[in-house]
């Protein structure tokens, strides 16, 4: 299921999948977003970013029967043209069933979906994952080296630089316990200048900091890398993708026909 601003029924599902899910599987306050934010975002985009979140799970069209196995966020950056695969959180009874693959590419096809509305087209599809140098297996929802594994199978590739997240809102610390890894897009890893693109795209977006983004330290360090690294081998993508997953029954998210904009 697409959620889409205006829609009660879609709108009270997510909540539920926040409250359920979502919180249990990011821990760390300060690496999550609030729910009032997400709904705030969701009706009105700003600074050129747009969202797509999908639902997965059986029934979800039923109230009284819906069964939420996990949620994704992903958001656009229009002015870059990159795209952020933000959150997927999978309830526990339901993982090791191929939900986490397929939201991955639910989620990759809205930001596509998001890019040809607007005449663009998407140039990079990026995670931030917590780092298994930095976070310690007690303190996140799994173990962080295993999800890096997972992703890597998946088709997802470390990014060789420093990332440092900017602050979410005013007052909050950067995130520095993060790295970034990039999925392949129609068949190619994105080249140095798209994942700069990324990183511009979600400062500006959440300009919060003591000085303006350009001028942040950690934020030109992450460029002077970006601008130093010569980029992924070419012809990787293809070889690396795993191969499609097959669902529970009924646990499909729908492929959204349109990512609204979603109404980052």
């Amino acid at each position: 299921m697409l959620v889409k601003a205006g829609d009660a029924h879609a709108l009270e599902l997510m909540r539920r999948a926040y409250r359920d899910i979502y919180v249990p599987a990011f821990p760390m306050p300060e690496e999550r977003e609030s729910l009032e934010k997400i709904e705030e975002k969701l009706a009105r985009p700003t600074s050129g970013v747009k969202r797509v979140i999908l639902l997965a799970g059986k029934h979800l069209d039923d109230p009284e029967k819906a069964e939420i196995y996990g949620i994704s966020i992903a958001y656009y950056y229009s002015k870059t043209q990159a795209g952020l695969l933000a959150y997927n959180a999978i309830d526990p009874k339901y993982q090791q069933m191929g939900l986490g693959r397929l939201m991955v590419k639910g989620r990759i096809d809205g930001l596509e979906e998001l890019a040809k509305e607007g005449g663009q087209q998407l140039k990079c599809a990026v995670i931030e994952v917590n780092d298994p140098a930095k976070v310690t297996p007690e303190q996140d929802s799994m173990d962080p080296a295993k999800r890096v594994a997972i992703f890597e199978r998946w088709g997802a590739k470390k990014i060789p630089v420093t990332y440092v997240q900017p602050w979410l809102a005013p007052g909050e610390e950067k995130g520095t316990s993060s790295i970034l890894m990039a999925y392949p897009v129609q068949g190619q890893y994105p080249e140095p200048e798209a994942i700069a693109g990324f990183i511009e795209g979600i400062w500006e977006a959440n300009n919060n900091g003591p000085v303006n983004y350009d001028e942040d330290p950690d934020f030109k360090k992450s460029m002077a890398e970006l601008k130093d690294w010569k980029g992924f081998p070419p012809g990787a993508a293809n070889a690396n993708a795993p191969p499609a997953a097959r669902p529970p029954a009924n646990a499909l998210p729908n492929k959204p026909k349109s990512a609204q904009k979603p109404p980052q």
